[in-house]
């Protein structure tokens, strides 16, 4: 018989996962989250993300988080220059005034429903602080940490799931394991581009996007000593696009600067990155990342020889400011091919299980979109979660399993045909942004006559 609460297993504490279960615990609903990494600053947790006010910072508010975030975020993260590969600037969004952040008596509203603020709405926040918030919303031992999921078995003659945990032998489980296996009313995948929880429900896997990207950074100490640096990139992002290749650097919130150069190329690349090296001329060395990165690996890019000679074969007709900028950043050099999941990619149901986040629609960066999908997918789902929990305090209806996967069912036809749209435009995105004409055009859409989802 069903618990009157269902016991909930959530996979991935990246921020999608951490905003499911902080939504839910916020309703008082518990949730375990599993995540194979054994804290959350045991590497680095990658760059800025742009939270939109009609998305990420509604899910921010059901979480009664948005005037934590407001406080940290960054909204002049937002200022963006879109420069062509000459050096020409088509756009400068650094030279102009902008009311940086909402004024007293919006805070209700922003509080209630995310509404817009200056700028577009979408303040810049370090994916490292913005994990760090959600973190603060739950319970200690809420994450369990260093507890990665090998596999998820459906327990005979139920709709309800055991994990299994990488390194564990079934035969020899300790009592700590065993009690957290489960059963699980529900199992949730929260686990990025290369889940474990996927395979529950569809054969499909992330496909190349034909998009490689080198991501390199320079510390904050590196940065004050390059004034130059700092000034081209602005406030914010800087972008230089032209047929086939991509610069995008980005000014992070304590103080670093990152640089993605990106090639687009017919030559797959795929798996541990075989041929990697020829295809942008470097050597590399094999890494494991997270569930978001087990295809990056890091590359040499210690010698000023290998960077001058990667900029010289992709982005030699680059303004020289542009490439001395790249080649001021020389720390975490990392190689990155790019992946995607199809459009309208979706999955019959199964009941106690489902995938939100990356693993649902992993998608390329090229729309800025990825992050807020994801954190819609947590809103939504917590939501039908709250409901199902209440009908049954109420003592509406059976309240049984058939309800609950009936709420799954509900969560992923509107995730499906929302994230629809979002795959999509990004895909459009991609094509824009590497072709004839990039740069333009990008600055046409930020002025509102562009491709919408």
């Amino acid at each position: 018989m069903s618990t009157p609460i269902p016991n909930i297993a959530i996979i991935g504490a990246g921020p999608v996962g951490l905003m499911l279960a902080a939504i839910l615990h916020r309703n008082g609903i518990q949730a375990k989250i599993f995540e194979r990494e054994t804290s959350a600053t045991v590497r680095a947790q990658g760059g800025t993300l742009d939270i939109h006010a009609e998305t990420g910072q509604r899910a921010l508010a059901a979480a009664g988080l948005l005037p934590a975030f407001k406080k940290i975020s960054r909204p002049e993260g937002e200022a963006t220059r879109v420069v062509k590969k000459d050096g020409t600037v088509l756009l400068d969004e650094n030279e102009q005034e902008r009311d940086p952040r909402v004024g007293d008596g919006e805070e209700e509203e922003q509080e209630e429903g995310g509404g817009e603020e200056g700028g577009r709405g979408r303040p810049e926040i370090d994916r490292t602080d913005l994990k760090d918030l959600l973190i603060a919303a739950l319970p200690q031992d809420m994450i369990r940490w260093g507890k990665g999921i090998s596999s998820v078995t459906p327990v005979p003659g139920t709709q309800q799931w055991k994990l299994e945990f990488i390194g564990s032998d079934s035969t020899t489980t300790s009592s700590a394991d065993d009690s957290e296996s489960g059963p699980y009313d529900l199992v949730l995948g929260a686990d990025g581009a290369w889940s474990r929880v996927r395979p529950l429900l569809t054969d499909a896997k992330p496909l190349y996007s034909g998009v490689s990207a080198l991501d390199v950074w320079i510390s904050p100490a590196q940065l004050a000593q390059r004034p130059d640096v700092a000034a081209f990139i602005g406030r914010g992002s800087c972008m230089l696009l032209s047929e086939d290749r991509f610069l995008s650097l980005q000014r992070h919130g304590d103080g670093s600067a990152r640089a993605y150069a990106m090639v687009r190329t017919s030559r797959e690349v795929c798996g541990a990155v075989p041929g990697a090296e020829t295809l942008l001329g470097l050597d590399r060395d094999g890494g494991e990342g997270d569930d978001n990165d087990d295809d990056a690996a890091v590359v040499d890019w210690t010698d000023a020889k290998t960077r001058e000679r990667f900029l010289d074969r992709y982005f030699g007709d680059y303004a020289r400011e542009a490439r001395d900028a790249v080649l001021a950043m020389t720390q975490q050099p990392t190689l990155r091919p790019l992946y995607m999941l199809p459009v309208g990619h979706r999955w019959e149901p199964r009941p106690g299980v489902t995938l939100l986040g990356d693993a649902a629609h992993v998608m390329t960066p090229f729309a800025g979109v990825g992050v807020n999908v994801g954190m819609m997918d947590a809103l939504e789902l917590a939501e039908g979660i709250v409901a199902y929990v209440k009908r049954l305090g109420e003592g509406e209806g059976e309240g049984g399993k058939g309800d609950l996967a009936e709420m799954l069912r509900d969560y992923e036809n509107g995730m499906f045909e929302r994230s629809r749209k979002d795959a999509a435009l990004t895909a459009r995105m991609l094509e824009i942004e590497f072709g004839e004409g990039g740069p333009e055009k990008v600055v046409e859409i930020m002025s509102g006559g562009g491709p919408s989802s």
